[in-house]
């Protein structure tokens, strides 16, 4: 089912979408966080509609049957157009996936800042789940396009019946960013079961693996119900970068079951050289934290990249102390890490370290650089060296008395031939189903 739309403008005024606000975990100098919105208020009620036309039939909306307004945009950036907006399904159950896919443009060439919310969710191609009240009801999602300067345009998800069933079971999808990266995401797929409580005959589901698709260009298989993947390298040409995540569950029994999730990520390369003129320069740890070795001495390496087709000179850089019990710094020290220019392509790769025996007090140091490229732009990027905690001991921990607890740290270490294991450690363990017997009882999967 598509459904054409007109020039729909919006009367009211947003700050922009919270979920482009997240945090990326580089920090970038100097430069200012876009600004938190306010959230989106929920559609009225609505009893259940009637069937609607079949998903081959377009259904015009005109500007008053669709409810949609226009914000006082101004000149320089009116609010944008919402061209057409595509439902997958013209009727589901309760819970089902339906995706909704919405184009849209602007009248003055900055289509690059367009950035849509559909009802709670998001991103442009949203697959929506409706579950409906107990009488039957449910209310159709608001779409929100938003482009520069957040000038927003609004119109109702078109209507599509829901049908008083339910799946017999559902994948849902979360991720999270890892810590200590910038853009390498963990995905998770969890199998909900919803219609089959109600049914005593259901087969039980037992998933033999799981085939991602990232939309990216890249899939992977595994025999795990979570995945990570990085989307570093994403071409940075817009605000947002979008990527609908599909995952492909299959059992033991030749079942198979789908879900797919929205990722929606802020692109701060786009928008530091296209509002500031700055182009960013990139610090991956290819550890993802630092090591100290026995001498005190901690080290961490880092690859240091672009988005540019040519070299970027490094011109200056910086370090700056952190310590432990000041809530002061040092003052800037130039310093050298040997480095007259950063390639296009993989960058260069360069190590700092901090010899925590003769700076006691320093917890961190970070790392300023400055420089220029080819076409006269500034170009700047910064990363930080943090000294890891002290490794435990008996008198500087709490001793863990839970007996499950015990259990698990003591067949992580065994697994992992490590002396000592991390909360993420075990929870990757526990995924993984390398926990499961010790488990006093199967854990809880929440709803998506």
């Amino acid at each position: 089912m598509t459904t054409k739309i007109g020039a729909h403008r919006s009367k009211t005024r947003w700050a922009g979408v919270a979920a482009l606000a997240a945090a990326l975990g580089l920090l970038i100098w100097c430069l200012r966080a876009p600004t938190a919105p306010e959230p989106l208020q929920a559609a009225p009620r609505a009893s259940a509609p009637e069937a609607p036309p079949s998903a081959k039939r377009a259904a015009s909306v005109t500007a008053a049957s669709a409810t949609a307004a226009s914000t006082k945009a101004s000149a320089e950036d009116p609010a944008p157009l919402i061209d057409e907006v595509e439902v997958e399904k013209p009727e589901v159950c309760a819970g089902e996936e339906n995706l909704i896919a919405v184009r849209s443009h602007t009248t003055n060439g900055t289509d690059e800042y367009l950035h849509t919310v559909i009802g709670r969710h998001t991103g442009s191609r949203v697959p929506l789940r409706i579950w409906p009240d107990l009488d039957g009801s449910y209310a159709m999602p608001t779409i929100s396009v938003f482009g520069r300067n957040n000038v927003m345009s609004q119109i109702e998800v078109p209507r599509y019946k829901v049908n008083d069933c339910k799946p017999e079971r559902i994948v849902a999808i979360t991720h999270k960013l890892l810590p200590n990266t910038a853009d390498e995401v963990e995905l998770t797929a969890r199998i909900v079961d919803v219609g089959v409580k109600d049914d005593p005959h259901a087969r039980p589901f037992k998933p033999a693996s799981y085939a991602w698709v990232f939309d990216d260009g890249d899939s992977e298989e595994t025999r795990a119900p979570f995945v990570t993947h990085s989307y570093e390298r994403r071409r940075q040409t817009a605000l947002v970068s979008e990527f609908l995540l599909r995952v492909e569950v299959r059992g033991e029994a030749g079942e198979k079951l789908t879900g797919r999730a929205l990722l929606q990520i802020p692109n701060m390369v786009f928008q530091n050289l296209a509002e500031r003129g700055i182009v960013t320069l990139v610090a991956t740890p290819t550890r993802r934290f630092p090591e100290q070795d026995g001498d005190g001495v901690v080290r961490q390496a880092f690859r240091l990249w672009h988005h540019r087709d040519a070299p970027v000179r490094i011109d200056t850089v910086t370090a700056v102390r952190h310590y432990a019990k000041a809530s002061d710094s040092s003052p800037p020290e130039e310093v050298s890490l040997g480095l007259v220019e950063i390639p296009p392509g993989q960058g260069v790769d360069v190590e700092v370290r901090l010899d925590a025996v003769d700076e006691p007090d320093v917890f961190t140091i970070t790392y300023f650089l400055e420089g220029e490229t080819a076409e006269g732009h500034a170009a700047r990027g910064t990363f930080s060296l943090m000294k890891p905690p002290p490794v435990p001991t008996k008198g500087s921990s709490t001793p863990v008395t839970e007996p499950v607890l015990l259990a698990k740290i003591k067949r992580a270490r065994e697994l992992l031939a490590q002396e000592f294991v991390t909360d993420e450690d075990i929870w990757r363990l526990e995924r993984e189903g390398k926990m499961a017997d010790l488990d006093g009882s199967p854990p809880r999967t929440p709803a998506p």
